[in-house]
């Protein structure tokens, strides 16, 4: 069970990356340098969070609940720095980091609705 689950999530994270690495590369060639950014950071994340689900796996051997928990904390642990830059930046007036900062978090949202959907658990 646990592995169709796995499954599913490495084929959307790989369908996230690929479509980031898609649009960045179309972004770019329409001379739209800092959209192309944003999908690059977006790509980033999935990245990360799809590298975390293997050491999950790992960390976990075999136990499900121990996948889910372990991948949660982490989607918790880690964006909190990015809120912390967020306001930071937000404190200093830096837009574009503040933008930075908010892809990043909405991208994290996603990972985390995506992981619950296929998990079949909500928090």
């Amino acid at each position: 069970m646990m592995e169709k689950k796995l499954e599913q999530l490495n084929e959307w994270f790989g369908k996230q990356i690929t479509s980031c690495g898609e649009a960045h590369q179309k972004l770019l060639a329409d001379d739209r340098t800092d959209e192309a950014n944003f999908e690059k950071i977006k790509s980033n994340v999935y990245d990360i969070f799809h590298t975390i689900l293997t050491v999950a796996v790992k960390t976990g051997k075999g136990d499900a609940s121990t996948v889910k928990r372990f991948f949660q904390q982490k989607t918790e642990q880690i964006p909190a720095n990015w809120v912390t830059a967020y306001n930071k930046a937000k404190e200093n007036g830096n837009a574009e980091q503040m933008q930075i900062e908010s892809i990043k978090l909405d991208t994290i949202q996603e990972i985390k609705q995506k992981f619950s959907e296929i998990w079949g658990e909500t928090k």
